[in-house]
């Protein structure tokens, strides 16, 4: 009976050490796998772009419906805010002959203009009505001093002040 008891009691120490030891080792492997994952991670973290480079850059909403579109076609650089509705309200841009101009319009293009520029190195405000015909100019030429023109339908001067 006492060679039984010894037994047992060997194999208990066995056994208990054998869960220990797979206790370690467990502890060892998840350790590892988080020093690894933490090293992976931190190998892919790069600094923060300092600058994106696109030729357009649309913004939308989240069903997609573009709100405001920033564009750098060679020579004409753009930003246009567009409505609910998609229409073109507010665009700030260089047009083609290198003039800085802001326009405002109404829904549609071309369409009750409201336009801030730059004309003959001279700052102008410029009215279109419905039709998208210039209506009223004002500016302030450099050899004149202030000036306001009045055009008819056919975009002819109408009036002049001074």
């Amino acid at each position: 009976m006492v060679e039984h008891t010894a037994f047992e009691n060997e194999t208990r120490d066995r056994l208990n050490r054998m869960e220990r030891e797979l206790r370690y080792w467990r502890l060892g492997g998840i350790l590892t796998l988080m020093l690894a994952t933490v090293a992976v991670a931190a190998a892919m973290d790069e600094p923060p772009a300092k600058e994106l480079r696109v030729q357009t850059l649309k913004i939308v909403e989240r069903d997609g419906k573009e709100r405001i579109i920033l564009t750098a076609v060679p020579g004409v650089p753009d930003m246009t805010f567009i409505d609910p509705a998609g229409q073109s309200r507010l665009t700030l841009d260089i047009a083609e002959d290198h003039k800085p101009v802001l326009m405002v319009s109404e829904p549609g293009k071309g369409k009750g203009q409201l336009v801030l520029g730059i004309e003959n190195g001279s700052p102008m405000l410029q009215f279109f009505d419905r039709d998208g015909k210039k209506r009223v100019t004002i500016g302030v030429p450099n050899d004149t001093g202030a000036l306001v023109r009045i055009f008819d339908a056919d975009g002819k001067v109408q009036g002049r002040f001074p």
